[in-house]
């Protein structure tokens, strides 16, 4: 696109024209019939697609993804090759930022390759600075070439860039120290080494962490045990001292440093206070309650989580201090692979889980909507009707102004948390080594573990 779209109808219909230099990498023309057949196949419900956050604002979305309505009454449509059009149900004050993850996919290869698509390097197509080479689909090295057919090539200045996957952090911090790559994350104890290293970049990110409890499990639905096991987490000890590489305390299901007031731009966070504290005594109380509710003397729960340092640090210090506070309540860390973990996420097989979600625009919605019964990522099955009540009215953009609608946010956000329906853990950094000889490459709240590879440069 070449700007960005104002509006009509109230808000809710927006007009796109593709830039005319915009190519696949085969040299054929983007065009609107990509956009609208990839936002069709999103929302198709045979598709199954695991995020659909920013196309369920859509026309008719509700009824298409539910399998009721053909995927071709959704809300976006052709006008011509070049032009097409996206319609709302209502208006949406942060719809610029989900247009932001509306991608086109090449209709012919698409078609193709049918489920295939986007197995391997040679079952996709790409449009942007880059083509995909050497992944077959299960190995841990491929290759990014420059993409010679990109509207703005001329600029990419980098042409080729090797990836290789490592789980590790001393396997990625011993490459990037022997010369064999120029650019690695790393996290935990490998920050606090390299505090002080030039080379090294730490950013604070928009990416909050929390604990999911299974409410369709007798134990974890429980509200006092949820309360029991929040109170006896230390954010401070587990941000400083467990995890160390420069993420932050969370005290919110919200972020800090996301949502603002509109009218006095304070931040949400700041406004809400301290929503987890740390409280011993107050946990073995809940922990008391809950065990005369359900009739029980012992438990034991599985903590999943993936099987990485950081999340596997995370269980094992959720494990200590919920072992160490809540006499005869057992914590069994199981770290699988981040596949098997989504999948048992979405089939939510698991007593507890670590949670981790970045944010697609900067309101409060943004983490609040995935909490209502029908959110994307409501693992847990959780489900409060006063919380449902009050979101629908969030939702009413029509209806309430900016300012009413941020009370409501405030209101939900203090009726979650007062019934533990998670309990926060951390606010991620992300942190990068970066090869003096290379240039920029920047990153912020938004941008998570990636940056643009298309502005980098060698010094």
């Amino acid at each position: 696109m070449k700007k960005i779209v104002k509006p009509t109808e109230n808000g809710t219909k927006y007009t796109f024209t593709i830039r005319k230099s915009a190519k696949w990498q085969d040299g054929k023309a983007v065009t609107a019939a990509d956009f609208v057949n990839a936002i069709q196949r999103q929302a198709d419900p045979t598709t199954k697609s695991q995020s659909t956050e920013s196309i369920q604002y859509l026309e008719n979305f509700d009824a298409v993804n539910s399998g009721k309505m053909k995927r071709t009454k959704l809300g976006i449509h052709a006008i011509n090759d070049r032009t097409f059009y996206v319609k709302l149900t209502r208006q949406v004050p942060y719809m610029n930022y989900e247009f932001m993850s509306f991608y086109p996919l090449e209709t012919s290869v698409v078609n193709k390759y049918g489920d295939k698509y986007g197995t391997s390097a040679t079952t996709m197509s790409a449009n942007g600075p880059y083509v995909m080479k050497d992944w077959t689909g299960t190995n841990d090295k491929w290759t990014y070439v420059k993409n010679k057919n990109y509207w703005n090539a001329k600029n990419v200045k980098i042409s080729n860039v090797k990836v290789t996957v490592v789980k590790e952090d001393s396997t990625a911090a011993n490459m990037f120290n022997s010369g064999q790559v120029q650019l690695t994350s790393i996290s935990g104890q490998y920050v606090k080494q390299n505090k002080g290293n030039k080379e090294m970049v730490v950013t604070k990110t928009a990416r909050n962490n929390y604990l999911y409890f299974n409410n369709k499990r007798k134990v974890t639905s429980n509200e006092n045990i949820r309360h029991a096991i929040s109170l006896v987490i230390n954010r401070k000890q587990l941000a400083t001292n467990v995890l160390g590489d420069g993420s932050a305390v969370s005290d919110n299901i919200v972020p800090s440093g996301l949502a603002t007031n509109p009218k006095t731009g304070e931040d949400f966070n700041t406004e809400m206070g301290n929503l987890a504290p740390t409280d011993i005594k107050k946990a073995m109380e809940y922990w008391e309650k809950a065990k005369k509710e359900l009739g029980i003397k012992t438990a034991t729960l599985d903590l999943l989580t993936d099987d990485v340092d950081n999340e596997k640090k995370l269980g094992q210090y959720v494990q200590g201090t919920v072992q160490k506070n809540l006499k005869g309540l057992k914590i069994n860390v199981v770290s699988v692979p981040h596949a098997t973990h989504v999948s048992r996420d979405f089939s939510a097989s698991f007593d507890i889980a670590t949670v981790g979600w970045g944010p697609d625009y900067n309101d409060a919605d943004n983490f609040l909507a995935q909490m209502i019964e029908s959110g994307s990522i409501n693992f847990s099955k959780f489900k409060d009707d006063k919380y449902e009540a009050i979101m629908k009215k969030v939702e009413q953009t029509d209806k309430y102004t900016a300012e009413e609608r941020y009370e409501f946010q405030k209101q939900a956000d203090k009726r979650l948390m007062e019934i533990a329906a998670v309990a926060p853990t951390y606010q991620a950094s992300q942190a990068h080594l970066i090869s003096s000889k290379i240039g920029g490459l920047k990153y912020d709240a938004f941008s998570g573990s990636g940056s643009p590879l298309q502005y980098a440069y060698w010094k």
